[in-house]
């Protein structure tokens, strides 16, 4: 027991506020835990003044995750140069970090571009390839044309500055540095040219640059690579990283290794590890996007392996380690000596506002899976105006100055409150998020915070249920490229990351082990098979009752005082157009099932059914365009193609003459439509008489933790039911796929064995079970309403 007789935090960022009769103690465990109490403090001032010193009981927060981490992309120069320089403004968001229970930032260079090899569309090169826009290497002719020395100084200036402010505020400093070389004489349109590199001397330039900008930055406290080909480098070219590495060593002083996961190998992690510094791998989250909080249970079928890869210098990302390109892969085994940190990556949402206390309360339980550390969230707006299409001041993204902020991260405060202090103490009361909506939207803030939590969880579903792409370059749910339900959609942006043929119903979801596609879906009623898995049409019920809960509350806030203020007109605006998402959504998702009912029965209703959703679809998108159309700038750029930029009113026209295209069907246009077999009706019949798949917690009794070898014994205790459930299970290690066996009855409880020849491996285990109740699917756990939970269980190697 600690102070006045409470139980304190152990953890070193635990903290107390402890009301004492007329005093408040404060205390914590360490200068942060101190420092997030005094933060607390002020913003209970800040946003209910004196009465935010109230206390009816004492306030106990200890961190559930080690890192949690925000990341910042300059993607361009001529849009992101303005915060870059911008002093006051770096320790206004800082300061908002800190006091939001962040512990690091990281500022990421080097991303503009993937693929820096034969690409001629390569222009905006800026801070590109970084080390000499931020030093001169004596004894290197390295340079920028037409970069002043003044410039490169005052850029190393800004980093130093960072680095300080970021260390001044508990913030460890994480400097990203993407991108160690690109075909500098390919890129012929660059707007700054690299001159001096040979590929003699590139490796021992890039170590002299990088002594120089830790020596010149102490506050460095780690640095990000990526060390698959996209950063320049051939996969398996270690003696490169060897020479990188030693600049680090060299520093005098304990400098983290972060590794992007995709293409690495165990070899790499050696070559970071012969550096004596810690050690971090960093794998997505879920592929580049944001999904659902729990780890996927499975990857596409795509990522597993081929035998070898086509592309030498791909020799491992697209070859033996094709399983990291989604997900952690193999990457937890249990006695591993290196740290791992999710990073959140920014394909799903980039515009519209997010916020949802469980969801990211999701996050903050899940992400510390089989011990990793934490995570790194690529903040809103991360990739705006990449590949050279910013222009100054489009960051704010709106068409009037009312709705534009001061700063262009103010719109998203609310975004960055909600998941920096979720993803700290998952289990803490909304006090601190209404106090803050409250405080900005005034009578409208109770329906400002229920509307967006449910809003916040139409994007993640989509992309974990509907996963046409792992790239974000290619792939934006948000402003969503549309593939139609019927024919052979084209090869961009889909057509060279997905399953042939190239349409709706047959794109695999991000976790197909939970989540059947249309294809699957109907392919399992035609053969009578049991499918343990959530369907396309159980999505779109949810995606539907998402919609209804936020539009619950559109005019409830329409009918506030406060409704005509920017910060209610900029959260009510973007909940109008993630309902019209999710209702679009949700038809999608119902038209490709008759779709792909129609191409095993070849009927007529089947294909009426599909175009009477696709209707309902078009409708849904108008609504997303009315709502946006004089809102939200005409080119809302991410990238340099058609479906990284533009408007919802550009991608009107495609989801419409779909619409138009099966309305005008008539039988015997499409030659390459199957015969009409009138022995698929019961396959209609089957889609018409829908039963939801259910997610129960059955009673199942399972140790907490195993020795390697072992047998271990899964139970369910009184589970009545006519046929045996069945267990899933698998290593966590994304590189396999999943066994399932049968339960056996015993003496009032059914009973599985997971073999002892099986947990003797690396890694920890995972399962769930699934049942029959008559002609309904229940998967235990399964997921709950809020879709925030782990719908599997683990059980821990000793």
């Amino acid at each position: 027991m600690g102070l006045t007789g409470i139980e304190l935090p152990e953890a070193k960022e635990g903290f107390a506020i402890i009301p004492a009769g007329t005093t408040l103690v404060v205390w914590g465990k360490s200068p942060s835990g101190i420092m997030y109490a005094l933060t607390e403090l002020a913003d209970r001032i800040q946003y209910k003044g004196s009465d935010g010193l109230r206390f009816d009981a004492p306030v106990i927060e200890s961190p559930s995750i080690a890192v949690r981490s925000i990341a910042r992309a300059f993607s361009c120069e001529a849009s992101d140069k303005q915060w870059f320089y911008d002093k006051a403004g770096w320790r206004d968001y800082l300061s908002m970090l800190a006091s939001n229970r962040y512990n690091r930032f990281a500022l990421t260079l080097g991303m503009a571009y993937n693929y820096p090899y034969h690409h001629h569309m390569i222009r905006d090169v800026y801070l590109k390839f970084s080390y000499p826009f931020l030093v001169e290497v004596p004894g290197f002719p390295v340079r920028v044309a037409g970069l002043s020395a003044d410039e490169r100084a005052l850029n190393l200036e800004m980093l130093a500055f960072i680095g300080r402010e970021a260390a001044r505020r508990g913030l460890a400093f994480q400097l990203g540095l993407w991108t160690q070389h690109y075909d500098f004489d390919m890129a012929d349109k660059a707007s700054h040219r690299i001159e001096g590199i040979t590929n003699e001397n590139l490796a021992p330039y890039c170590k002299e640059a990088l002594a120089l900008i830790l020596k010149a930055v102490p506050e460095i406290s780690g640095l990000t690579f990526r060390v698959h080909v996209e950063g320049g480098i051939e996969e398996g070219d270690y003696d490169f990283w060897k020479t990188l590495f030693e600049a680090v060593k060299e520093s005098g002083r304990p400098i983290e290794i972060d590794m992007h996961a995709k293409g690495l190998d165990h070899e790499m992690i050696e070559v970071a590890r012969a550096s004596g510094m810690p050690v971090v791998v960093s794998p997505k989250y879920i592929a580049e996007h944001m999904g659902l909080p729990y780890h996927p249970a499975s990857i596409r079928e795509r990522e597993y392996p081929p035998v070898e890869s086509a592309n030498v210098r791909e020799t491992l990302s697209k070859g033996s380690r094709k399983f990291l390109r989604a997900s952690y892969g193999d990457l937890l085994a249990k006695d591993r000596d290196w740290n791992v940190i999710f990073r959140i990556w920014p394909g799903t949402q980039r515009l519209l506002l997010w916020a949802d206390p469980e969801m990211s309360s999701g996050y903050g339980r899940h992400a510390s899976l089989c011990g990793a550390e934490g995570v790194e969230l690529c903040e809103p707006m991360f990739f705006r105006g990449r590949m050279g299409t910013g222009v100054p001041g489009a960051r704010f993204n709106y068409k009037t100055n009312f709705l534009s902020p001061k700063q262009d991260w103010h719109k998203y405060e609310y975004h960055y409150r909600v998941w920096g202090r979720r993803l700290f103490a998952p289990d803490t009361g909304l006090d601190d998020c209404r106090r803050f909506l409250e405080a900005k939207c005034g009578d409208a803030g109770r329906e400002c915070e229920v509307g967006l939590a449910h809003a916040s969880r139409i994007l993640p579903l989509v992309t974990q249920t509907h996963g046409p792409s792992v790239s974000n370059n290619l792939y934006w749910p948000e402003m969503y490229t549309n593939l139609a339900v019927l024919g052979e959609g084209p090869n961009r942006p889909y057509g060279h990351d997905t399953d042939r043929p190239v349409r709706f119903g047959n794109v695999s979801s991000f976790d197909p082990q939970l989540f059947a596609n249309a294809r699957e879906y109907v392919g399992s009623i035609a053969s009578a098979k049991d499918l343990r898995k959530y369907n396309p049409l159980d999505v779109a019920e949810w995606l539907e009752a998402l919609a209804r809960n936020v539009e619950s509350q559109i005019p409830l806030i329409r009918s506030r005082q406060a409704f005509h203020t920017p910060d209610v007109q900029r959260i009510y605006i973007d909940l109008r157009i993630l309902s019209g998402i999710a209702r679009f959504f949700a038809e999608k998702y119902r038209a490709s099932c008759w779709a792909e009912a129609f191409m095993v029965t070849g009927l007529a209703e089947a294909r009426e059914k599909a175009g009477a959703h696709v209707r309902l679809a078009t409708v849904a998108w108008k609504e997303v365009v009315d709502a946006s159309k004089d809102v939200y700038q005409e080119d809302l750029s991410f990238g340099i193609q058609h479906y990284m930029r533009g408007h919802w009113a550009q991608r009107l026209h495609d989801i419409e003459k779909e619409a138009l295209d099966l309305e005008s069907w008539r039988e015997g246009d499409d030659p390459s439509a199957p015969s009409p077999d009138e022995s698929g009706k019961p396959y209609l019949d089957a889609l018409k008489l829908w039963v939801p798949t259910l997610s129960r917690v059955l009673p199942v009794t399972y140790p907490e933790v195993f020795t390697a070898g072992q047998e271990i014994l899964i139970q369910i205790e009184c589970l009545q039911t006519e046929d045996a459930p069945v267990l899933h299970y698998r290593h966590v290690n994304q590189a396999e796929r999943w066994n399932e066996i049968p339960m056996t009855a015993e003496t009032g409880r059914y009973c599985a064995r997971i073999p002892a020849e099986y947990t003797q491996s690396a890694f920890h285990l995972q399962f769930y079970v699934t049942a029959l109740e008559g002609n309904t699917v229940v998967l235990s756990p399964g997921l709950e309403k809020t879709l925030s939970n782990q719908p599997y269980l683990t059980i821990l190697q000793t």
